[in-house]
């Protein structure tokens, strides 16, 4: 009787326990439900939103570029697309010449603008812009309608984070480490189109 009652309670302190545990599990957060977990407002925390930066994901591009057998690696080059045409590369393979540019603008997380080649190219019909400053301070606008095919626009947009000051409050919080991977795994992908 008392090797039962020993089992018995040895089973609900583990059950017990195991699903205390479960509580407390971050959810499992991908590239296709991320924007599920955004949060508005946290009562009683500060609650903030940010962005990748672009110097985070110029190393990551580099990284993944190298990894997947690309040569000749740069970050932030200018390229010529034409006599008139430059645009400021992120990461660029000159051996294979394919690339990223990045659009470093953002607005509050919203998931329809996932899928667009560029915030710019939805405002104004060009997929892309640089601003190019002469030292007399005269001012010029680089506008592309559309980029040559081996750049891919790497928009800023989509790589939002959340923390609070309490990290106890951010379990269900899309953090800078998982954002990170999604970016990493999106990377992958476009980096397998590529050819070298």
């Amino acid at each position: 009787m008392k090797k039962i009652i020993f089992l018995l309670s040895t089973f609900i302190i583990v059950a017990c326990s195991s699903s205390k545990s479960n509580d407390t599990q971050k959810p499992k957060i991908t590239s296709e439900n991320y924007y599920e977990y955004f949060v508005n407002a946290l009562p009683g925390n500060k609650l903030t939103t940010a962005w990748v930066n672009k110097y985070e994901v110029a190393q990551i591009l580099e990284e993944e570029m190298k990894n997947a057998g690309f040569e000749w690696i740069s970050t932030f080059r200018l390229i010529k697309i034409s006599d008139e045409e430059y645009v400021n590369a992120i990461c660029f393979s000159e051996k294979s010449k394919v690339g990223f540019l990045y659009e470093g603008s953002h607005a509050m997380p919203d998931e329809k603008r996932r899928s667009l080649k560029s915030m710019y190219k939805e405002n104004t019909g060009n997929d892309y812009a640089e601003k190019v400053v002469s030292l007399d301070s005269e001012a010029k606008f680089i506008k592309i309608k559309d980029v040559p095919s081996n750049f891919f626009i790497l928009k800023e947009d989509p790589y939002w984070y959340q923390y609070t000051e309490k990290p106890q409050n951010e379990k269900t919080l899309v953090d800078k480490q998982t954002i990170l991977k999604i970016l990493r795994s999106d990377i992958k992908i476009v980096i397998a189109s590529f050819k070298k």
